[in-house]
C-alpha cells in the first residue's frame, strides 16, 4: 500500500468529500458561513434517526459516580432531528488507539460527543458494567465531575471523532440537562 502524505488543505478537502465537512470546518478554526434554510426539511420531528444505531448518555449521579443510559434513537425529545449535532465546538479531534489501550478512570473535561468511525471503544463504569461503542453509535459524555469512567479500545483498536463542547455546558454534579444534546443551549 502506498504511503500518502496529505497536507492540511488536502486533509480538509478529503474530510469534506467524505461528508464530514462540519468536522473539517471546526478543526480548521474557520467560522462556518450562516446559510438560511431555503427548503423544507426532509426529516421532521420524531421518527427513526437512521444514522445512529444506539445513543449513550454519560453523566455524574448525585453520588459522584458516572451513570450511562441508552437513549431511544426514535425521537430527539420533540426537537427537529436536523438540530441534533448543530453545535459550536470548542475542539474537534480525530484519533486512533491500538487494541487494548486506553485510560483508567477519568472525567470528561468538556461535554463531548464521541463518534466511533472504526473499531470499538469500551466504556467501563465503577460497578464493572461495560458499554461497547462501535460504528453507528454515539456517546454524549458529560460526566465532568466525580469518579468518571474508563475508556479502552477493543481488541481491533479504535478510531473516533471527539467533538468537545464549551466547558460551561458541563452540568453540576448529580444533574444533567439532556436537552443540551438535542438543541443548542446558547
Amino acid at each position: 500500500m502506498p504511503n500518502i502524505d496529505l497536507g492540511k488543505r488536502d486533509l480538509f478537502a478529503m474530510l469534506g468529500a467524505l461528508g464530514v465537512a462540519g468536522i473539517a470546518t471546526a478543526a480548521s478554526g474557520a467560522e462556518p458561513a450562516a446559510r438560511p434554510l431555503t427548503a423544507e426539511l426532509d426529516f421532521h420531528g420524531t421518527g427513526p434517526i437512521p444514522w445512529f444505531k444506539r445513543i449513550f448518555h454519560l453523566y455524574t449521579g448525585p453520588d459522584g459516580l458516572t451513570i450511562a443510559e441508552q437513549l431511544p434513537t426514535n425521537e430527539p425529545k420533540g426537537q427537529e432531528i436536523s438540530q441534533l449535532l448543530r453545535r459550536k465546538a470548542f475542539r474537534v479531534t480525530l484519533g486512533g488507539s491500538a487494541g487494548g489501550t486506553g485510560f483508567d478512570f477519568h472525567v470528561a473535561q468538556h461535554p463531548t460527543l464521541l463518534i466511533p468511525l472504526f473499531g470499538t471503544m469500551n466504556i467501563g463504569l465503577h460497578d464493572g458494567t461495560v458499554h461497547t461503542l462501535m460504528h453507528g453509535d454515539l456517546a454524549f459524555a458529560e460526566d465532568c465531575t466525580g469518579k468518571g469512567h474508563v475508556s479502552r479500545a477493543g481488541p481491533e483498536g479504535s478510531f473516533m471523532a471527539a467533538i468537545q463542547l464549551p466547558k460551561e455546558y458541563c452540568p453540576a454534579s448529580g444533574s444533567s440537562d439532556i436537552s443540551k444534546i438535542w438543541r443548542d443551549p446558547a
